[in-house]
């Protein structure tokens, strides 16, 4: 019997600092054979672990067309993450999975799609945006909020992403300012709901805060979308990622074997969800 904890070795072989709290890691798999067959889907979550310190669920972040490295965010929050950022080029980590069912990538094909991420909630959504400006196909819209110009994360990166997304960024406070060559709106992310028009016809998919989640959605509702066309990630819940410690429990659903991505018609009578 396989055992569903078994982790691959992974180095790490770049390290790029986002902000104070978070750094982006390149890793590639150890084991040949197993890199050259991995595959996952955007929005699914894999477990890290380092001995001594536990292990932790993330989003994986890169392309999903590369087949040399798979990308993870890291924000220093705890033990483990705090061990991972003093960590350098060259040290080993423990990856397992992919788990859960990712964005609906076969739902959104050749649909208008909406992004809208509070603050970390871009991590996610960060494969799907690489994969999509690899292919260049459809439309895409992100409105991206973040508390401060100093939260912002991905800034390197904004300019090649508008070169085939619309990307209307907006902070919680401060002062009008320029990300890359792109205007902020200051204020909460649902007024770009009020400045900017989505197409109702498409999809929305949504990660963030709870609360900013469960503006969203309302903002969404108002503007005509379909609670059938509403996704949301709650990968802030996952835990174990195989479903046997049961603390991603919602409603009827494991948030790491039915989820984390979930429609709002699935979700819309789940008291307290977001």
């Amino acid at each position: 019997m396989q055992n569903q904890y078994q982790t691959e070795k992974a180095k790490i072989v770049e390290i790029k600092k986002e902000n104070d709290n978070i750094n982006l890691y390149k890793l590639k798999f150890e084991n040949r054979k197993y890199r050259k067959n991995f595959i996952f889907n955007p929005g699914q979550m894999m477990e890290l672990s380092i001995p001594g310190f536990n292990e932790a669920p993330f989003a994986y972040c890169g392309s999903i067309y590369d087949k040399k490295y798979i990308e993870v965010c890291v924000r220093k929050v705890g033990e483990l993450t705090t061990k991972m950022h003093e960590m350098k080029i060259g040290d080993i980590v423990g990856i397992r999975g992919p788990y859960g069912n990712g964005w609906p990538t076969d739902k959104i094909k050749n649909k208008k799609i909406l992004i809208v991420a509070g603050g970390i909630g871009i991590i996610p959504f960060r494969s799907l945006i690489k994969s999509y400006c690899s292919t260049k196909s459809g439309n895409m819209q992100i409105f991206y909020g973040a508390r401060d110009k100093e939260e912002l994360i991905f800034k390197n990166e904004i300019k090649d992403w508008c070169k085939n997304i619309e990307l209307n960024i907006t902070l919680d406070k401060g002062v009008e300012s320029n990300i890359s060559g792109i205007s902020c709106n200051i204020g909460l992310i649902t007024t770009l709901f009020d400045k900017t028009k989505v197409d109702a016809s498409g999809v929305a998919l949504v990660c963030g805060p709870p609360i900013m989640c469960k503006f969203v959605v309302n903002k969404l509702k108002e503007k005509g979308f379909k609670d059938s066309d509403i996704y949301l990630s709650l990968e802030r819940r996952m835990e174990c990622g195989i479903g046997v410690c049961e603390h991603c429990a919602v409603g009827p659903y494991y948030v790491c074997k039915d989820g984390p991505v979930f429609s709002w018609e699935q979700l819309k009578r789940i008291k307290g969800v977001i």
